[in-house]
């Protein structure tokens, strides 16, 4: 299967995800992940899906699936374990023009999920075409070895610098430059360690002439807060 990659903006947008079984689940924490409004159609959920519902994190409709219920959704998801039940779903959605994918048969949709490391703002993501999911796990384990954890505030940190440096001096010849420099440097090291000293005198050697060290350190003191919840 031929597919062309793209990232898609579903931020406070209505996606719908039939099943709420484990396929569904992870369908619904990824579509979350994102920002988007889930509704799960569904006579059963897993526990954790029912606990998003029971604290209004999604929408819950205990019925059997019916066309009309994708009017007006980004996407459709069917993860349901009857096949008629996810073809249905899929050519409903097609009907429409809206996005579907079904689980596990590629043949069904129109987008597929690919396999994915996520850290903070950084998404990698990878797909085989359909050919081998087993082998995009593997390829996505191997990932969350290299790209660890701390990408998430490195990149946090990289993108509050650049914020900061374009509100200074917006198109200057130089900033490219600087850029450059603080994703060649050991920036991500010392994040890693840890070294926050460390992070703002890497910062301070190279952006010092553009943010002074008290802006430096409220960046590097925002970078690594702890998320909230």
């Amino acid at each position: 299967m031929k597919t062309y990659p793209i990232f898609a903006v579903i931020e406070d947008r209505h996606c719908l995800v039939v099943g709420g079984g484990a396929v569904g689940e992870r369908k619904v924490l990824d579509l979350m992940a994102a920002g988007a409004r889930v509704t799960v159609i569904s006579r059963t959920l897993t526990a954790t899906l029912a606990d998003l519902a029971s604290r209004g994190e999604i929408t819950f409709w205990s019925e059997d699936f019916s066309d009309a219920l994708v009017e007006g959704m980004a996407l459709v998801m069917a993860a349901t374990d009857d096949p008629e039940v996810n073809a249905r779903v899929s050519a409903a959605a097609q009907a429409r023009s809206i996005w579907v994918n079904v689980a596990d048969e590629p043949e069904h949709c129109t987008f597929i999920v690919p396999a994915q490391v996520r850290r903070g703002d950084l998404t990698l993501a990878i797909s085989t075409g359909g050919a081998s999911p087993a082998l995009a796990r593997q390829m996505r384990e191997e990932l969350q070895q290299h790209f660890g954890p701390e990408y998430g505030p490195y990149l946090d940190l990289l993108k509050r610098v650049r914020t900061r440096v374009l509100a200074e001096r917006r198109a200057h010849p130089e900033n490219s430059d600087l850029f450059h420099r603080l994703v060649n440097s050991p920036l991500r090291e010392a994040i890693a360690q840890g070294d926050r000293p460390r992070v703002v005198k890497l910062l301070h050697e190279i952006l010092g002439s553009v943010l002074g060290t008290p802006v430096l350190g409220e960046l590097v003191a925002e970078a690594f807060k702890e998320p909230e919840g």
